[in-house]
């Protein structure tokens, strides 16, 4: 989910930010090439590679990131979009969209107080099938 962020974020400067007056080197450019290192596929092979529960630790114990489930609730808040994120059950969304986006906004607007307050650990929201998790 972050990389999506990312993604959108640098696309959205890039779009907007103007080059100005940049101007490619060629001559630069063609030392970089010049001086890079060539690596074969065979030499990636024969690296150590940390072990899948290492990497996706945070995967498998359920870590959400705060940040994220916040921007979620600012943006698609009335959807209920962050409390999936969060891992709620299908009917506390459905609620959302039925009660006019949280009763007509409300509830997405505490819940966002509520997750920006409890920034260090949100872990109480996690898999809260309440449709009022605070």
């Amino acid at each position: 989910m972050k990389h999506i962020l990312s993604l959108i974020l640098i696309t959205f400067f890039a779009l907007t930010v103007s080059a100005g007056n940049y101007k490619i080197d060629d001559n630069t450019l063609d030392q970089l090439f010049n001086t890079a290192q060539v690596v074969s596929f065979e030499e990636i092979g024969s690296t150590t590679v940390p072990s899948m529960a290492a990497v996706n630790s945070a995967a498998v114990t359920g870590d959400r990131d705060p940040l994220v489930a916040i921007l979620l609730d600012a943006f698609l808040g009335a959807l209920g979009i962050h409390r999936f994120y969060l891992g709620t059950e299908p009917l506390t969304g459905i609620g959302y969209i039925l009660t006019c986006g949280g009763i007509f906004g409300i509830v997405p607007l505490v819940d966002l107080i509520v997750l920006a307050v409890n920034y260090d650990d949100i872990s109480m929201f996690i898999d809260n099938p309440a449709f009022f998790m605070w």
